[in-house]
């Protein structure tokens, strides 16, 4: 990469200034606290909270299953356009509400299981009450493993003993 190409941040800087004047906007007219957004479903809590799980799993429950239609309100001449309009894009709005239902089925489902498998510990505790079992079996084989095979060892040696005297 050729090393005549700097990038000289403060000229950007003045550049973005100069343009920004030029359009007569000044810092008073729009903050991040002036854009909506529901703080609810963007605060994502970094810590595991089995409430929030649950009260997740049951909203999901309740409310994972659309419906195609609305009750109309208006003025007969005004529900009369709607109904049209919703006959019309029928063919569109019903296969678009059936698939959204089936993900949204899947992905409850998904999230219920989650749920039970966090909830059921997973079966750590067996498998570690199992893998302490097996270790203490390793450690009694090895004993004896080791006891044989001194027994072993000493019925070589008195085998050896027996056939120089033969």
């Amino acid at each position: 990469m050729p090393e005549n190409n700097v990038i000289n941040v403060d000229e950007i800087m003045e550049q973005i200034r100069a343009e920004i004047k030029s359009k007569g906007l000044d810092s008073s007219m729009l903050s991040f606290e002036d854009v909506p957004f529901d703080k609810e479903t963007a605060a994502s809590d970094v810590e595991f909270s089995p409430a929030l799980l649950k009260q997740s799993m049951d909203y999901l429950g309740a409310r994972n299953q659309l419906e195609p239609y609305k009750q109309l309100t208006g003025n007969p001449v005004t529900v009369f356009i709607k109904k049209v309009i919703r006959k019309l894009l029928k063919f569109y709005i019903v296969p678009l509400v059936t698939e959204q239902n089936a993900v949204n089925y899947h992905t409850s489902n998904a999230v219920r299981q989650l749920g039970s498998y966090v909830s059921g510990g997973n079966g750590i505790d067996e498998l570690t009450q199992r893998i302490e079992m097996l270790e203490l079996r390793q450690d009694e084989y090895r004993r004896e493993t080791d006891a044989l095979r001194k027994k072993l060892n000493a019925l070589a040696e008195e085998n050896k003993a027996l056939r120089e005297k033969v």
